[in-house]
């Protein structure tokens, strides 16, 4: 499915909500509310399985789903990142950034805007730089029960235009600033501590390499569980656990072999590949194309750093 090619021609919209409105999102069911008190504005939509590109707007957006259960694909212009979106799992956009979404199923969205500068208008010194702010929230999933809660509480009273409605906006407006700053530190501390997991699994690699390391073994030794193991170390380092593992093996190999003095059926054991055979295919895979018999008929040949 191919990205509407409206979406770059359109004028530059006033605000998130128009461009919705107006473009190819156009088709989807949705109903639009806003309230003129603090300029919010949010809708819901029936979204069905699209390949479509979110213009940049002046606007924070804040997307909520209320049902879903597909694989998502979405690029803030970094790259494409992949993950299974489910109810309650929150993305946030800043303003003056185009984002591509791949949506594999029916998905009911809420979704909140509010104009850039506003936290700011909010709370000067906790928001002098909003972006920068709210940072480690940009770009990834993340759920809070408070937020959906204030979600959900603009959503109702967008509805009302009464005096009343205006106090809870200015309420809501608060705390949904706060939990957001909370849910920012505490995605900073999770990264960080992600880190140092991985970190760990990388010594604890390099300290058993000769051994037969299973996913199981590193994801207990990361702490984590096996299906976020192999998630954050991809996203780390770059590759998948069992492809690092092997890609070490080789390198290891290539050192010793250097030296040249040691057998390579021990080479092979004491870099943890079952045979020499085994050895050997590695090595041309991840070593620089050089096998065992090559690499011991040339006195030049240099290990990998």
């Amino acid at each position: 499915m191919q990205s509407p090619p409206s979406t770059a021609s359109h004028r530059e919209p006033r605000s998130f909500a128009e461009f919705y409105r107006s473009s190819a999102y156009a088709r989807f069911p949705q109903e639009h509310r806003s309230h003129p008190w603090r300029g919010f504005k949010a809708f819901v939509v029936d979204q069905k399985p699209h390949d479509f590109t979110d213009v940049a707007s002046s606007d924070w957006v804040l997307g909520l789903p209320l049902r879903a259960a597909c694989p998502t694909r979405f690029d803030y212009g970094d790259g494409w990142r992949q993950r299974k979106r489910g109810r309650g799992d929150f993305l946030l956009v800043p303003p003056g950034t185009e984002v591509r979404y791949e949506i594999a199923g029916p998905t009911r969205l809420l979704v909140l805007t509010w104009a850039g500068g506003m936290l700011t208008d909010l709370d000067d010194e906790l928001f002098g730089d909003e972006e920068a702010a709210l940072r480690p929230l940009i770009g990834c999933y993340f759920k809070n029960n408070v937020v959906e809660a204030v979600c959900r509480t603009l959503w109702i009273e967008m509805a009302r235009h009464d005096a009343a409605s205006r106090l809870f906006l200015d309420s809501a407006m608060s705390q949904l600033a706060g939990s957001l700053l909370r849910c920012a530190a505490r995605q900073t501390e999770k990264t960080t501590y992600r880190r140092v997991e991985i970190r760990r699994v990388l010594a604890y690699i390099e300290g058993n390499l000769e051994r037969d390391l299973s996913l199981k073994e590193l994801s207990a030794v990361a702490g984590l569980s096996l299906f976020h193991f192999v998630r954050e170390f991809h996203a780390q380092i770059g590759e998948s656990p069992y492809r690092f593992v092997q890609r070490r093996r080789a390198e290891r190999s290539l050192r010793l072999l250097a030296r040249k003095d040691m057998p390579a059926e021990e080479i092979a054991r004491q870099s943890g590949f079952s045979s020499l055979r085994a050895m050997r295919s590695h090595m041309r895979r991840h070593g620089r194309g050089q096998s065992p018999a090559m690499t011991v008929a040339q006195p030049s040949a240099s290990p990998l750093p």
